[in-house]
């Protein structure tokens, strides 16, 4: 081949011999590659064999840390049950000793016992536990006997110095209860200093289920009770028998009425104090259970007093007894039912039973009323005033009208019928007792309609009763006297009542002022007209 001119190969050494350099490092590159390679065989052998000798060493290790763990939790429970199991003996001293001292103290150790008590509970299985715990629970019923006795002292140690007073119940008998706020006639029956002390207590015992100191704390109040009711002249405790009843004479039985009337309203008034007490006690779960069963057994008496009272009362002349008796447990029921309101137990029949007795002091008042109408009209009193004056007859009936009228509720006691839902009641129907009126109304103005005519119906059976005893006189001039007089003593005096004019109306007395000229003019026909009539001739 033919080279172009001028070109030729030319020798560097210097590129030469940087050659021969890089190939020499490669060359050892490789070398120690080979060398690296086989070395870290021999490590990774090496460590193999390692790791084969360090493997029973790390699992030993590993239990050993497991159970170390499983000793220090083993005896982390130890320790535990052991502080459980000494509770009772370490506490012991303190609860013994009573809360009288330090009440924090013991309430204090009563609750760590509590709980040390449902922790040996729960592992009553260990053989160790049993003997603890009959101890401990044996230390804690003692401990919360010792909490309900000195929570009994307290609450009567203070109740001493605050409990109702005669003079105060007496100037609160006519408070009208159902007007406003019942905590106008309120009492504080104990200082508020002790409240937080009691019911810190009565938490305690709650707590460890010690219902006996709900019953402890209803003793001690319905003792009080009772007190405050023997200063009134009120034995709650022996009530009088049906048969006694039956045999008490008119005034006598005037004076029980109003013994019942004063139980009942006495009663309503310290109720409102005793709810509010009950309240600042114990808790609201079971403040107004602990309350209804204070109350109740009073209710109950009340009841059946109230019914022995109506069943007892025959006599025409004891409506008005029943018309006072009617008017107070009308004024304190209402206020019953709110204190009873959401109670559990009998209180739902108990206010049944209230109510029932106010439907029945209702239906006794009306057939009372009816029986004395009839009464008049069957009146048989031959005994006449000689000069032909007011019958006694007259002066009865017209003063039994004017007391019947003044009482207010008359109308609506006798002649309206109840409102509202009737609550379930163990007791008879008071239909079934006394029948009442046939047809009862259901507003006021209805029922005054009715009594207004149930008095004019009065007043006629009076007036025919009287015409029919004035045949009994032998002269004509004195039976026409008789009837002239004693028309007007009616028609006077229903002009000179206001609540019998309202009732009976101007067109009635109207009338019977007709009746008194009429009368007037036959006596003075049959006793001037034979002298006229002689002058005359």
């Amino acid at each position: 081949m033919v080279m172009p001119a001028g070109s030729r190969n030319v020798y560097d050494p210097r590129q030469s011999r940087k050659a021969e350099f890089i190939q020499d490092r490669l060359q050892v590159l490789d070398r120690l590659t080979v060398e690296s390679t086989d070395l870290l065989d021999v490590l990774g052998q090496t460590l193999h064999q390692l790791t084969a000798l360090t493997a029973p060493i790390h699992s030993r290790a590993t239990a050993l840390t497991n159970a170390q763990q499983n000793i220090a939790v083993a005896k982390q429970a130890v320790d535990h049950l052991l502080e459980h199991l000494e509770t009772s003996r370490r506490v012991q001293s303190v609860l013994e000793a009573g809360p009288g001292k330090d009440l924090d103290g013991f309430l204090d150790a009563l609750s760590q016992l509590e709980h040390s008590n449902v922790f040996l509970q729960q592992h009553g299985s260990l053989a160790a536990v049993s003997q603890a715990l009959a101890h401990s629970q044996q230390v804690f019923n003692r401990a919360l006997e010792q909490c309900d006795a000195d929570f009994r002292a307290t609450l009567a140690a203070s109740s001493r110095g605050h409990a109702p007073t005669t003079a105060w119940l007496r100037s609160n008998l006519d408070a009208d209860l159902a007007v406003g706020s019942p905590a106008e006639a309120t009492l504080d029956l104990i200082p508020s200093s002790v409240l937080p002390k009691l019911r810190r207590m009565v938490e305690i015992m709650l707590e460890a289920g010690y219902e006996i100191a709900q019953q402890g704390y209803i003793q001690l109040r319905d003792k009080v009770l009772h007190q405050a009711l023997q200063e009134l002249g009120i034995d709650s405790h022996h009530p009088v028998a049906a048969a006694a009843v039956a045999l008490m004479g008119s005034e006598v039985l005037e004076k029980h009425i109003s013994g019942w009337t004063t139980e009942l309203r006495a009663v309503t008034l310290l109720l409102v104090s005793e709810q509010q007490l009950a309240h600042s006690i114990w808790p609201s779960s079971v403040s107004q259970e602990v309350f209804a069963r204070l109350a109740s057994p009073h209710l109950v008496n009340v009841v059946q007093a109230g019914r022995t009272i109506v069943e007892a009362t025959r006599m025409p002349d004891k409506v008005f007894s029943l018309l006072s008796m009617h008017k107070h447990l009308q004024a304190s029921l209402p206020v019953l039912q709110d204190l009873l309101r959401g109670a559990q137990g009998n209180t739902d029949r108990l206010l049944g039973d209230l109510s029932a007795l106010l439907r029945l002091i209702s239906n006794a008042a009306a057939s009372l009323f009816g029986a004395y109408e009839e009464g008049v009209a069957r009146d048989s009193n031959k005994v006449l005033p000689m000069d032909g004056t007011i019958h006694p007859l007259t002066a009865q009936v017209l003063s039994y009208m004017k007391r019947l009228l003044s009482y207010e509720n008359a109308a609506d006691v006798m002649y309206r019928s109840s409102s509202g839902s009737q609550v379930h009641s163990e007791q008879p129907d008071p239909q079934d007792i006394f029948p009442g009126p046939p047809m009862r109304t259901t507003g006021s103005g209805e029922a005054k309609s009715a009594l207004s005519a149930g008095v004019a119906r009065l007043l006629m059976q009076l007036l025919d009763n009287l015409e029919v005893k004035s045949r009994a006189y032998k002269n004509d001039a004195i039976a026409a006297l008789f009837l002239m007089n004693n028309v007007h003593y009616v028609q006077w005096s229903v002009e000179n009542t206001p609540a019998a004019l309202k009732l009976l109306g101007e067109e009635w007395l109207e009338r019977h002022k007709d009746a008194v000229e009429d009368w007037g003019a036959k006596y003075h026909d049959i006793t001037w007209m034979p002298l006229v009539n002689m002058l005359k001739t």
